[in-house]
């Protein structure tokens, strides 16, 4: 019977970085509501409702701002690709440590009963053969997180584009030269003018787009 050596370096848990968006505390209220309702099992169905608008966007200047945090906290197609990101990493995680704890256990037992001779030498290198499989199958994992984390970064760039694209359209209809991002946690927006802050106009015009499907 051949030595083999599979088990005994695998790394039974690795960390995989969750991609955020950034999250900050603060904001303004959420300009988005549900209607609850009840389908014929007694379960809540939620419908999404389109807000109005308010039409109330500073006038006669070039320059506003939007608070950030809130935008990433209360779009809720960010929250929606947020989470799906977030249950796509922990899912790949879980599924990498059940793998790995599994080809581990069944590694030891394998070398306890080979050293005590419990194999043939046909039986030892059938075995020996689909853990190595395994052990390939783990390692492979491994090596994908990078790709896992890109695919839910590329969403996130995603999110982040519908953002900039309604920006621009917003721009346009208001006659501003640019929205300014501030984040309570920093930046290089500092004593601001709250009056003008468009983040509610922003966030109820960017629901609006994604409830009634054209922001999807």
């Amino acid at each position: 019977m051949k030595n083999i050596s599979l088990g005994l370096n695998i790394v039974l848990i690795f960390a995989v970085g969750f991609l955020y968006y950034k999250q900050f505390s603060g904001g303004s209220k959420s300009s988005s509501a549900t209607i609850s309702a009840m389908d014929s099992t007694g379960k809540s169905l939620q419908t999404p409702v389109i807000v109005p608008v308010i039409n109330n966007a500073p006038k006669d200047v070039r320059i506003v701002f939007v608070n950030a945090d809130s935008i990433f906290a209360k779009y809720e197609y960010a929250k929606k690709i947020k989470s799906a990101g977030e249950v796509r990493v922990a899912n790949y995680q879980k599924s990498y440590q059940e793998k790995a704890a599994a080809f581990q256990k069944d590694y030891n037992d394998y070398m306890e009963k080979a050293g005590a001779g419990g194999y043939t030498k046909e039986q030892a290198t059938g075995i020996e053969a689909s853990l190595q499989k395994r052990r390939d199958e783990i390692v492979e994992m491994q090596q994908n997180q990078d790709k896992v984390l890109g695919d839910v970064e590329k969403t996130n760039s995603e999110v982040q584009k519908k953002i900039y694209d309604y920006l621009e359209r917003f721009n346009k209809g208001h006659g501003y030269y640019c929205v300014l991002a501030y984040t309570k946690s920093g930046g290089g927006v500092l004593g601001v003018d709250n009056n003008l802050d468009v983040t509610t106009q922003v966030l109820a015009g960017l629901n609006n787009e994604y409830n009634s499907g054209k922001g999807k």
